[in-house]
This record gives structure tokens, sequence and C-alpha cells, in this order.
């Protein structure tokens, strides 16, 4: 993932050598660490045993549905904007691919040996092996989670193709993709779940006259991810026309018609139409915590870039803020890697009679249930977070946790 570099904490290299690194932009760490921790909760949520699919715990859920979109968005917005060097892209491309490849190999010998929820013959398991090296996943162990790399990837794959659209001066081939992305993910899927609400209505199907227009879509399923990837740039871009060299001074607010605190309104409402939405689902499909096609629909969009905006806007310098945000952005990889691994033997915990206990005793509260897990998805990014530090420090492990 790309990354920002900061004069602080610089050893060994002077106070000349210290001024030409780009100054640390706390609203890219701020983005990340929100994104991360949605991410945690959203995976909690899924693969741990008491977790409330009720209103509260639903609440908190419908949150995190702009997890995945804001980190592509904050990936295009430090990425984007840089000079190309296709060497380095190159290099990077290709520890990208290794380090995956360690890591998959690592989480395939956790879900066999520590796991083992699972099991299958050793030429199963192979097989099994190869495809999720090849972007599958491994039988049925939880690991979907690399999906997210896998499409980082998948953009990094065509990153000097979106590099040449996003630096011509005339836009017309990047209006041209973004046009058709938005108008065949965002606005068709949104169009979806009204016609869906209509439909409920009437007691009339509808939904599928939108269904052929995927046959027009020729970016796939990761196509909307292209999208925030390059929209983020484009916020980076009008924020910060110097770039990280102009450091948090030359951030400016892009919108004219719309200020910060009718911004961060804006993200309110988002939040309470997905909200709607996913009880809407729920009522009609049995759709649990999780909202269909949300990470794409209008509200998700929106409320991603104004996220994204409002963060960028975020000044302080005050050690309590700054310090956790940057440990947090510069371990995101990390923990991303390492949290799934957390969940699933904390889930195993939670079969202990004593822990069992202690959940089993509010289960008839929501809203302490959903609190309680709270407390434990802040525990185990608190965990992931501090493996990730220590271990991004050892020689010869550091590039596992420093993509």
């Amino acid at each position: 993932m790309p990354e920002q570099h900061t004069p602080h904490g610089a050893s060994g290299v002077g106070t000349h050598a210290a001024k030409k690194l780009k100054p640390r932009i706390i609203g890219y760490d701020i983005a990340k660490s929100l994104a991360m921790l949605f991410v945690v909760i959203l995976h909690y949520s899924f693969y741990t045993r008491y977790y409330s699919s009720g209103v509260a715990g639903t609440l908190l859920t419908t949150l995190c549905v702009a997890c995945v979109p804001l980190f592509f968005a904050v990936n295009g917005a430090l990425l984007l904007p840089r000079p190309l060097d296709i060497r380095k892209h190159l290099n990077k491309t290709v520890t990208i691919v290794a380090v995956l490849a360690v890591w998959k190999t690592i989480v395939a010998l956790f879900c066999v040996f520590v796991d083992r929820t699972h099991p299958a013959p050793i030429g199963t398991l192979i097989k099994n092996f190869l495809r999720f090296q090849l972007g599958g996943g491994f039988g049925d162990y939880p690991v979907g989670y690399f999906w997210f790399m896998n499409a980082l990837l998948a953009v990094y794959l065509i990153y000097p193709l979106v590099k040449l659209m996003f630096d011509d001066p005339g836009r017309i081939a990047l209006r041209a993709a973004l046009g058709v992305i938005f108008v065949l993910t965002v606005g068709k899927d949104t169009l979806v779940v009204l016609l869906d609400m209509l439909g409920a209505a009437t007691n009339h199907e509808l939904a599928s006259i939108l269904g052929s227009l995927d046959e027009f879509y020729i970016f796939g399923s990761y196509g909307y991810v292209l999208l925030y990837f390059t929209v983020g740039g484009l916020v980076a871009r009008a924020m910060m026309p110097e770039g990280l060299k102009g450091g948090v001074a030359g951030i400016r607010w892009p919108l004219r018609a719309i200020n910060r605190p009718i911004a961060a309104l804006l993200i309110v409402l988002c939040y309470a139409i997905s909200f709607g939405i996913q009880r809407f689902q729920h009522a009609t499909k049995g759709t649990n915590l999780t909202i269909d096609y949300g990470y794409w629909l209008l509200p998700t969009f929106a409320a991603t870039i104004l996220a994204l905006m409002l963060c960028l806007t975020v000044r302080t310098q005050i050690p309590p803020i700054r310090v956790p945000a940057e440990t947090v952005g510069r371990n995101t990889f990390g923990i991303y890697m390492l949290h799934m691994m957390a969940i699933v033997l904390f889930a195993k915990a939670q079969a202990h009679p004593a822990l069992a206990a202690v959940f089993e005793a509010h289960l008839n509260s929501g809203a302490i249930t959903t609190v309680l897990n709270l407390v434990c998805v802040l525990i185990l990014f608190a965990c992931c977070l501090g493996v990730s530090v220590v271990l991004r420090h050892i020689p010869g492990v550091r590039t596992l946790f420093t993509v």
C-alpha cells in the first residue's frame, strides 16, 4: 500500500535529509485508522459467536459499510498525485505479489494446523492452496478477506494506464471511464434498491429490469474499486494542489456550496439512509448486518468521499491524537493481515465456559452485547497493532508488514 513519509523519528540521516522528507498528513492516518477499525468490526460480527444481529448490532455494522471504499480512496489519494516511476512501480508490484504469497502460506498453515474446522485430504489441501495463491479461497476457511489485496493488486497491474488517464489535461478518457463505472455500479444498483422498494410496495418484482445492464459493463467485479481509487486521487489533487510537500498548510476545502459542518451532517444523513436500506433488506430478504450492494450504493459513495475530505482537513498535532493515528496509519497492512487469525482464535476462546458466561449473561440486551463486543474488537485491534509494531522492526520480517 502507498505510504506517506514523515520527518519525525528520522534516524542516522541528519537534519538536512530529514527536511527532505514530505510532512505527514494526519488526515490520511485518521482515514486509514477508521477504515481498518471498520473492517475488524465487520469481520468480527461475521465470525464470532455472540454478536447481536438486532438493531443495536446492525447500527454498528451499517456504519462499517464505508470501510473498503475509504481504504481504496485513501490509496488513490496517496498514489495518483505522485509522479510515475515505472521501475519503482514494477518493483512495488512484484513485492506485493511476493508478500501476498508469503501471507497466504502463513494463513493456510494457520487454517490447517490451528483453525482445523474444515479438515480435508492432503490432495484437496494442495489443490485448495494453489487456488488460494491464484486468487481463490482456501476450501471453506474464512480467507475471503484476501479479496481486498487481490483487488488492490488488480489496480496496480493497470496503474500505468490509470495514471495516464489521471494526468491527461483533457481528462476525456478519465471522465469516460469513471462515468461508465459510476453509472453501471453506483447508479444501477442504487436504482435496483429503489426498484426493490417499489416492487415491495406494489407486489411486483421490478429489479430484474436492470439485470441485463451488466452485459455492457467491461470492468468486472472490481470496477467500483477503480472508481474509489481514482476519485480519491481527484480529491487529493483538488485539496492538496502542492501534493504532500505542501503539508497540512497546503490543504484547502474544495467545495464552495458545502462547508465542513454541512458535509458532516450529510454523512450522518447518508448513514441514516444506509441503515434504512439495511432494515428494508432485512425485512424483505432476511439480510443480516450487511447491505446488499452496500459498498457502491450512492449513500456509501457520497459518505466515503465526504469523509475523506473531512479527514484531510484535520490539522491537529496534539500527541494524544497524532501519535495513535500515525501508529495505526503505518500499521494498517499488518493489522489487516493479522486480524482474521485473531478473530478465529477469539471465537474459539468464546467456547470456554467462563468467557461464554460473560456474553450469555447479556444476550437479552442487544445494546449491552454490542458494547461488550465493541470492547472486544478494540482489544483485538490493539493486539494486532502491537504485534505489527513489534514485527515490522525485525530485519527479514519487516517487509511482511510494510508493503
